[in-house]
């Protein structure tokens, strides 16, 4: 579905509560090298996508803010990455023009983020189809996935029309 933004989008306190009560399974390496069999793998976030390299799973499309707050730890850019701005608690244009960009093209590469990578997973439901696993960690847990369909795409899209008409 085309969604062209015309700003960026504040995240406020209702669409954080129903972030944090997504319908996410906690993962292992090895339920996502099973899930890589019938469907494109997203990984959003540095230590996640590390992790899933590192155990020669294929990645579609890498989001990544190149450092983590687990040891502050801090990652190499990878030539050819797409750069963009999404500022802490927001959801840029940029941010959801790239993963449009890569998702509608069926471009396999990698977005860097100057800023928070974290909330990527709602513009990647938004425009992923429904062979699509998206691979992040939560904080203090571990990794988790979440795989798309109709349902929760539709209760993405609800929830950024919502986001996008409190901020007209």
């Amino acid at each position: 579905m085309p969604l062209k933004l015309d700003h960026d989008i504040v995240i406020g306190d209702n669409a954080r509560k129903a972030i944090k009560n997504f319908n996410y399974s906690l993962c292992t390496v090895e339920d996502i090298r099973f899930l890589a069999r019938d469907n494109k793998i997203i990984s959003v976030g540095d230590v996640t996508t590390e992790n899933l390299i590192n155990a020669g799973i294929n990645i579609k499309l890498e989001v990544v803010d190149l450092v983590t707050k687990r040891d502050e730890k801090y990652f190499e850019h990878v030539p050819g990455s797409s750069s963009v701005s999404n500022p802490p608690g927001i959801i840029s244009v940029d941010l959801m023009n790239a993963i449009e960009h890569f998702l509608n093209e069926n471009i396999t590469g990698r977005i860097e983020v100057k800023g928070e990578e974290d909330l990527a997973v709602i513009p990647i439901i938004f425009y992923a189809d429904n062979n699509t696993v998206i691979v992040y960690g939560v904080p203090d847990t571990g990794m988790a996935f979440i795989k798309v369909n109709e349902e929760i795409k539709k209760e993405i899209e609800n929830m950024i029309m919502e986001m996008y008409k409190d901020e007209q």
